[in-house]
Parts: C-alpha cells; sequence; structure tokens
C-alpha cells in the first residue's frame, strides 16, 4: 500500500465500520504505515485503530477499525489472518528466501505479514485469500523442498524480540534525553542530529528535540540502532525519571 493510498483506504475501511458495524481490516502494514495509519486516525475520526500481525512484537500488522460491540480485550483477530509453519529438511532458508519465493508466486507484499525462523522452522503469515493459493503452490524455498501446515495462532511459539535493556535516568522524557541516554552519546552531541534528519519517532522523522516520548515508542538513530521504551516510572532521590528501554539486535 503506498502511502499516497492509506488514507482514502482507512477512509472506506472506517465508513463502512461505522455504517454497517462490522470488523473492517488493511492488509499488512510496515512500520511507517501503521505510524501514518494511527496518526490519520485520530486526527480525522478520533480513534484509535487496533493493530495485530500474529504475534505480539509484529512489525508487520494489520490495522482493525472494531465496531461498538468490540473491543481489544474481546476481539479475536484470527479469522482475518493465517498462520504458517514451513519444513525445510533438507536445507536452511533465511528470511530473504522465504519472502522471495512467496514473491515469486505472484503475491503482493501487503499479503505477506512478518517471515520468522525458529527451531528449524519457518513461520510466515499471510491474508486468508492468498492462504490456499500458497499452501497448493509453494514447494521449494531456496534450495530446498519445504512442507506446508497451517497453525493456530495460540499454538505458536514464543517470538520474542531479542532486546538488549538499558536503564537510565533523564529530567524529563524529552527525545533529545531519551536517545542521549538509550545510545550513550552525549545531549549536546545529540541535538543537532534531529535537525539533520537522522532521529525517526515511531518511524516518523523527529525534528523536534523536545518531543515527547512515552512507554511503547520506537526511538531509531541513524548509524546507531532502534529501540522501545518498556518503562519509565519511578523517580530518584534527585527527581529523575528511570527509564529502561530495550534496543533491538
Amino acid at each position: 500500500m503506498e502511502e499516497s493510498q492509506i488514507f482514502p483506504r482507512l477512509r472506506d475501511l472506517y465508513t463502512r465500520c461505522v455504517n454497517k458495524n462490522i470488523v473492517t481490516n488493511t492488509a499488512f502494514l510496515t512500520p511507517r504505515e501503521q505510524a501514518e495509519a494511527l496518526e490519520a486516525a485520530r486526527r480525522q475520526w478520533g480513534c484509535t485503530p487496533y493493530f495485530f500481525g500474529g504475534w505480539p512484537d509484529a512489525e508487520r500488522r494489520m490495522a482493525f477499525f472494531l465496531p461498538d460491540y468490540l473491543d481489544a480485550g474481546s476481539f479475536d483477530p484470527s479469522p482475518y489472518l493465517r498462520a504458517i509453519r514451513a519444513q525445510t529438511p533438507f536445507a536452511a532458508p533465511t528470511h530473504r528466501d522465504y519472502l522471495g519465493a512467496l514473491m515469486n508466486l505472484g503475491i503482493e507484499r501487503e499479503c505477506i505479514g512478518d517471515i520468522l525462523l525458529r527451531d528449524g522452522a519457518g513461520y510466515f503469515f499471510l491474508t486468508p485469500a492468498i492462504t490456499p493459493h500458497v499452501l497448493d503452490s509453494l514447494v521449494r524455498v531456496g534450495r530446498g523442498g519445504v512442507s506446508l501446515s497451517e497453525v493456530t495462532l495460540d499454538s505458536l511459539p514464543s517470538f520474542a524480540a531479542d532486546l538488549r535493556e538499558v536503564t537510565f535516568t533523564v529530567q524529563s522524557m524529552r527525545a533529545d534525553a531519551v536517545v542521549s541516554g538509550i545510545f550513550r552519546i552525549s545531549r549536546s552531541a545529540c541535538q543537532p542530529l534531529f535537525q539533520q534528519g537522522e532521529v525517526t519517532l515511531n518511524y516518523f522523522p523527529c525534528l523536534d528535540k523536545d518531543a515527547p516520548v512515552c512507554e511503547g515508542d520506537i526511538l531509531s538513530l541513524r548509524h546507531h540502532g532502534k529501540a522501545r521504551i518498556l518503562s519509565s516510572d519511578g523517580r530518584s532521590k534527585k527527581g529523575r525519571i528511570f527509564v529502561t528501554a530495550g534496543i533491538y539486535q
């Protein structure tokens, strides 16, 4: 889904949800597209879509508009995406091999969610409409044959993100202070990087060093990495905020 197509598509999905009181959803969105969808939905309709991609820390996720009788706690997303387990006994395909094999079937990228490797098997997420085609047609991944089976979301193994935790204190949850603490660079060296476009906050360029940062936000600094704010609670005797962040490995 191109950036220019996101808002018209969201508007249609939101309108259908409200008028028909049904669940509506996008295909899989990139993190940047999710940020754009969230901003658009909050600004235009005062609502927050529910995002889900098959597992708790999914990068590629669908955006759902929920009718008034559902909320995130009661909504079951399993009918709207499929999880596939791939076994390749004579090969060890990479993420690129799986993506290439799926794309070679003529499938659009937005129909494919995360691709994960765990314990010698591959797992990937698909939109329901293309799942039968993949199960029938995907016979090789990389240099080896592959056998596929559909699995339920609640039977998936743990795909916990590999995060290296760092803890630091800040006077306030300003973006420059938090970036400085995460990546261990001085505040004075950090501040010019915002105007240079080196920092993103939730996948948007962050030009404002004073931008507020909250728990769950994703911060990236070019050439340094990406991190998630895990917690920002408690204060030191001097009134500084304790922050824990996880740097993606």
